[in-house]
């Protein structure tokens, strides 16, 4: 039996990726504990071998080739990424093998270039990156899932999304945008990092609760913001 995409719910949807997501993660970062708890030295890779024995040479090329292919798909994501950008800005361009293969080099350049820079504190960097991510992605979610969840009620007009001047939407959306930086604006009294930690992370004992805060303040300013009758124009992508 073949189920076509009206026949399924926006909460199978919701719950089949959410679900894929969070096991996705979870099984690793379970992982990762055990392997943490027998590192010696913070040397990860003897760890690794002395743990798993005789299995080690295999668990090392499955490390790798994870690691390979995680990185391979990065590294695509990165050029689509900036093509994309290239042509938002340069309509007429048009990216041929050479500017991809272009594109590709300078990329992996500059990605091995910052690998090598900060190889000798990893763990450090690589957590203020995560948390810098957490932060600017928090207030972006919070609108995102307010948007289609309670402002516009998962009703959108598709064409306009792939028309430059943005169809009935616009080029930008003021309201989102100020509620986007207002969510940066209150998480940083709460960020805490090797960088920066502030004011209410040191009250709260080193803490960051800056996420958290985000999104409670986000959500429902944006939602009071955004509220409005849907125009019949935005029920032209289901005609």
């Amino acid at each position: 039996m073949i189920t076509s995409p009206q026949d399924i719910s926006e909460n199978s949807v919701f719950w089949c990726s959410y679900i894929g997501c969070v096991l996705g993660s979870f099984f690793p970062m379970i992982l990762g504990i055990l392997v943490s708890i027998c590192v010696i030295n913070g040397d990860l890779i003897t760890s690794i071998v002395d743990t798993t024995g005789g299995l080690s040479a295999t668990v090392i090329i499955v490390f790798a080739l994870g690691i390979a292919a995680t990185n391979a798909m990065n590294l695509y994501c990165g050029v689509l990424c900036t093509l994309t950008l290239g042509q938002t800005f340069f309509a007429k361009w048009s990216p041929l093998s050479g500017s991809r293969i272009a594109t590709a080099i300078i990329t992996v350049a500059i990605e091995v270039a910052i690998a090598v820079y900060g190889q000798d504190n990893f763990l450090v960097n690589y957590t203020n990156f995560i948390l810098m991510l957490l932060y600017v992605l928090v207030p972006w979610t919070a609108i995102n899932l307010v948007d289609y969840y309670l402002v516009a009620h998962g009703k959108y007009d598709i064409p306009s999304f792939f028309r430059r001047d943005g169809g009935i939407y616009g080029y930008y959306n003021v309201r989102a945008i100020f509620c986007y930086l207002l969510g940066i604006a209150v998480e940083i009294p709460f960020m805490s990092t090797e960088i920066y930690t502030g004011p209410a992370s040191v009250s709260l004992g080193g803490a960051d609760i800056s996420w958290l805060v985000g999104l409670v303040v986000v959500s429902p300013v944006y939602y009071l913001m955004s509220r409005r009758p849907q125009t019949l124009t935005q029920t032209s992508a289901y005609k």
